[in-house]
């Protein structure tokens, strides 16, 4: 009888468990500690402002579209009119942004994020690559965003896969480039 009473009591938490992490799905509210919601696509809560979609990737392209992210690190977005295949977006921009900071390229993301943690993500969005981020990357703008939508991004961008492509090295003020760049900061006509 009490190795029945202990099977059954197993049982009764095993079912209490499920039930938990089945209701946590279902409420968008985290699971019981030792359970797990759902896949790494799921929506988890958020405490502010974020974008609903079905998965975290789908989140993130939408979120990577809206916040012009390819404008700069999508070679031919803006020519083609966002029409690029998502198999070659995010493999970076062989034109500069030039101003008294030196001359930047946007990176390779898909490189980025096969090499850096989601966490490492959010810190250098939230915090303007810890104070070393130049423009035009709009620092402040992605320190406003919620750490789910940073994720969903990241989540996204990881979804595409490696891209081995590479873009023109940033370069020091005054340093000529010999590529195509953009001037970045006003400058006074005569």
């Amino acid at each position: 009888m009490g190795i029945m009473r202990h099977d059954r009591s197993l049982l009764v938490t095993g079912l209490s468990l499920l039930v938990a992490s089945a209701m946590a799905c279902q409420s968008g509210m985290p699971a019981a500690e030792g359970t797990t919601a759902g896949s790494s696509g799921a929506m988890p809560p958020s405490a502010g402002p974020a974008v609903q979609a079905a998965t975290m990737e789908q989140a993130g392209e939408y979120l990577t579209i809206v916040a012009s992210c390819n404008d700069c690190h999508t070679q031919g977005w803006s020519e083609a009119k966002g029409k690029v295949a998502p198999a070659d977006r995010f493999a970076g921009l062989n034109v500069g942004f030039r101003g008294e900071w030196g001359t930047v390229y946007g990176k390779n993301l898909r490189t980025v994020v096969q090499r850096q943690s989601e966490d490492h993500w959010v810190q250098v969005l939230t915090t303007a690559d810890s104070g070393d981020g130049k423009p035009p990357m709009p620092w402040w703008n992605t320190a406003l965003m919620s750490d789910r939508d940073l994720r969903a991004m990241y989540r996204y961008i990881k979804s595409l896969g490696p891209n081995p492509k590479g873009v023109p090295r940033n370069l020091k003020p005054g340093a000529e480039p010999t590529g195509p760049y953009v001037w970045v900061t006003p400058r006074t006509g005569s």
